[in-house]
């Protein structure tokens, strides 16, 4: 009693995966139902991650024979770099895993990962945060937010970076009278839907997430705020807050519009509240056709 609260995530099944061995073997979280299994997520250049394994893999021992099951998943390091590195210290390389383009990529919280619905990509892995990082790579788009889960398609709406894209507007002699005015001007459309189409392609080169691809966006006449609800304090997006407050533009992302009307409540600076409204433009983006690993 008194103790820090249990994690939400406690007692939730762990999305199935799979990672490729230096030795070509595989491991298979399902595989091990029923056991206890550490995941050592470590590093040739990280001091306290190889200072720690061997008491790691002694605790571990301690156990009675396959009562535990350990995976040391290296990151974003290639295989002949950890090699040499477990040669070297004459350490046995096979509990070492990484994923089919030799490194580890860290995808998503468990409870948001979802699956889509139907279509060319029914029951494949989509990640909305995953998605979302990729696309905030791009200078040019400051939020995004993706939904796709128990859907046919991937939708995204999106925030510009004011500062970046008015920059480039000034560059490009093209007037605007805002933030809301900059947002749908249709060139600015077209420059992210190339980004869009960028993190498409990428996606398309990973067997797990190409369902992940952006099937149709928007770009949001308004910046996502924590005032209005649509941030938290340290500036993630609630997404489902913002999936009702947005609604409409949600169901006109997947029912094939080509624009739509939208007007939303705000609040200002100085505490009062106000509508701003517009007609957002809707846009289809690029799908690829998933890229099949070498054999």
């Amino acid at each position: 009693a008194g103790g820090p609260p249990a994690s939400p995530m406690v007692g939730k099944e762990a999305p199935d995966f799979e990672l490729r061995g230096l030795d070509d073997s595989k491991f298979k979280l399902s595989d091990h139902r029923g056991k206890v299994v550490v995941l050592d997520f470590w590093a040739t250049w990280c001091g306290p991650c190889i200072k720690a394994m061997p008491d790691v893999v002694s605790a571990i021992e301690a156990f009675p024979q396959g009562a535990v099951a350990f995976c040391a998943i290296n990151q974003a390091e290639s295989a002949p770099i950890v090699r040499g590195f477990l040669d070297a210290r004459e350490w046995a390389s096979d509990a070492v895993f990484l994923d089919s383009d030799g490194h580890l990529k860290i995808i998503d919280r468990v409870k948001d990962v979802g699956r889509i619905k139907g279509g060319a990509f029914d029951g494949s892995m989509f990640a909305p945060k995953y998605v979302e990082n990729k696309l905030k790579f791009f200078s040019f788009i400051k939020e995004a937010v993706a939904y796709g889960d128990q859907r046919e398609r991937v939708c995204v709406m999106v925030n510009i970076d004011f500062d970046a894209v008015g920059n480039w507007a000034e560059r490009q002699n093209l007037p605007y009278a805002g933030y809301a005015d900059l947002s749908q001007k249709p060139t600015v459309y077209d420059m992210i839907r190339d980004c869009v189409e960028q993190v498409n392609a990428d996606l398309s080169r990973d067997a797990m997430l190409a369902g992940s691809q952006v099937s149709r966006f928007l770009i949001l006449h308004k910046e996502l705020d924590p005032d209005d609800g649509e941030l938290t304090r340290t500036n993630k997006v609630r997404r489902g807050f913002i999936a009702e407050k947005y609604g409409v533009l949600v169901e006109a992302l997947y029912g094939d519009k080509t624009e739509q009307f939208i007007e939303t409540q705000v609040k200002f600076e100085d505490g009062r509240t106000g509508a701003i409204s517009a007609t957002l433009q809707l846009r289809d983006a690029k799908i690829f056709t998933p890229v099949q690993a070498a054999a």
